[in-house]
Parts: C-alpha cells; sequence; structure tokens
C-alpha cells in the first residue's frame, strides 16, 4: 500500500465514526497528525500497535511516541510502551513508564495523563528532570573558584508540563540538587524561554535553600529566581542563615554570584565570636 494512503487510512481507523462499524480492529503503524488554526503541524501521535473497539471505547495502543513540532523542526519526542488511548477527547493515559526528551531536557516518571491536541502531560509518579546548562543565559565565570556546571536534577512525586506555555510545574516532595545548592519546596514551576532555556523559576510552600558544604541556608514561604540575573528573591518570612549568623526581613534579595543580599527591612543576629562573616558582608 502507498505510504501516504496508509497513513491516512491508519488515522481514519482512529476516528470514533469509523470504529463503531466494527466490534474489534487491530493496526500497526500508524500516526495521527495535530494541526493548530493555520494548519501548521504541531505534533504527530505515532504507535505500533493498537486495538481498537467498535462501542468508540479508548483503543489500546503499544509503542507510544508522541513528536511536537516548532517551526517545522523536532522540538521534543515522548515515549511510553502502553497506554489507552480515548478516541473522542484524545486523551492518553497509562500506569506504565513516560519518557520525554527536548533540547537540554530529560523527563523520566511513572503513569501520565498525555492531551494530545494540547501538548501537555501530567506525570503522577516517580517524576525525574534533568535540565541541562540551566546557566546558559549567564556568562560561564567561576562561581567560588569553581566553574559553572549546567546541571540540575529535580524529582517530585507529580509532575505537569505544558509546552505550548512553556512550563514545568513539579508538585508533592520537590527536591532541587545543583552543583551550588540543595533546595526543598511544596512545589515548584520552571518557565522556559521560547529557546528553550530556562528564564525563572518559582518555588512555593516549605522552601528551604542551602548550601550544605558552606554552611549557609534559606528558609522561606516563597522563593523566586532569575537565571539571567543570577537573583534569588525570598518573601514571607525569609530567614538567610550562615552558621549561627542570621538576616531577617519582609523581603530578601541574594545574588549568589557576588555574595550580596539586600533585605527590606533588615534585622540582623550576628555572633562576634564566630570566624565566620559572611552575614556582615551581606548587609554592607
Amino acid at each position: 500500500m502507498n505510504k501516504r494512503i496508509f497513513i491516512c487510512f491508519a488515522g481514519m481507523l482512529l476516528s470514533p465514526a469509523f470504529a463503531q462499524n466494527f466490534s474489534q480492529m487491530e493496526i500497526s503503524g500508524f500516526r495521527v497528525p495535530e494541526y493548530d488554526e493555520n494548519g501548521n503541524m504541531t505534533s504527530q501521535f505515532f504507535g505500533e500497535r493498537a486495538e481498537i473497539p467498535g462501542d468508540g471505547g479508548d483503543a489500546k495502543i503499544t509503542g507510544l511516541r508522541v513528536e511536537l513540532y516548532k517551526a517545522g523542526e523536532t522540538a521534543g519526542v515522548i515515549t511510553s510502551p502502553l497506554c489507552f488511548y480515548n478516541q473522542k477527547t484524545r486523551v492518553a493515559t497509562s500506569e506504565e513508564t513516560v519518557n520525554a526528551d527536548m533540547d537540554r531536557i530529560q523527563l523520566r516518571g511513572r503513569g501520565y495523563v498525555l492531551h494530545s491536541n494540547e501538548n501537555t502531560v501530567r506525570v503522577l509518579n516517580e517524576s525525574h528532570v534533568t535540565i541541562h546548562d540551566v546557566m546558559a543565559a549567564m556568562d560561564d565565570e567561576a562561581v567560588a573558584g569553581k566553574k559553572r556546571d549546567g546541571t540540575t536534577v529535580i524529582t517530585s512525586k507529580e509532575l505537569f508540563m505544558d509546552y505550548k506555555a512553556r512550563l514545568v510545574r513539579f508538585e508533592q516532595n520537590v527536591k532541587v540538587v545543583d552543583p551550588q545548592m540543595v533546595m526543598d519546596c511544596d512545589t515548584l514551576e520552571v518557565h522556559f524561554s521560547e529557546n528553550n532555556e530556562i528564564s525563572w523559576i518559582e518555588a512555593l510552600g516549605s522552601v528551604r535553600m542551602a548550601q550544605e558544604n558552606e554552611g549557609r541556608e534559606a528558609v522561606a514561604g516563597r522563593a523566586t529566581y532569575d537565571v539571567k540575573t543570577d537573583e534569588f528573591t525570598l518573601e514571607d518570612n525569609p530567614v538567610l542563615s550562615d552558621g549561627r549568623n542570621k538576616l531577617y526581613g519582609e523581603r530578601i534579595r541574594v545574588w549568589r554570584k557576588s555574595n550580596h543580599a539586600v533585605s527590606e527591612p533588615a534585622r540582623a543576629i550576628i555572633f562576634p565570636d564566630d570566624n565566620n562573616a559572611e552575614i556582615r558582608e551581606l548587609l554592607k
């Protein structure tokens, strides 16, 4: 069969109106494309094999592959060994593993809900994301005498990714590990620019950031991070600690590269017998 004719035929088989004429159908090697309002292809939904019930129920698909497109090029690929695909809503659900690979981002998890026409996916368990070149928007200067390492690993129970909105939201037991610090919080949102570089990050709920090797820690109810300026803004009862020394304020801004902070207003507890004078330096 001509390849183009086969692809069109496979897409037709996935339509509820066609499938209702059969009690059960099985097909192999199909694809279903999605287009925007301008007729541009935004994604394609592939499957190695599909079992399609005639009553319009969910199709069982093995070898799932979803390709996301931007400006005519492949911008991301999502794969999973098995899912159930609702032909009317174009939503895929599964308890199996899911992998997503995009420019500088790798996502791994288990159990998911994927909206193929909206380019969104929610991972339900064991979310694990590796982001490379986090500092790509900044220069490659040394931090505390060490060359920047741009790899960041973020783990959480659940994850929601919206490719169109360029947003990834981590929920429940969130932990961020990079070469400069470790952060824990309840919810973390990572916002990306059009070229898939991180623009800014927002952490909410029981935020704790620590440079454990250097004895520094910050806690707050909310923290935002601007990657381009390397600036953290801490709000909701923030406290910045360096050993026993502490800096308080309604709003604390911290620049990691220069090791400088501004508190609005400022209140500090400093132990004069401590050899560590970081808080004094931050208050200058």
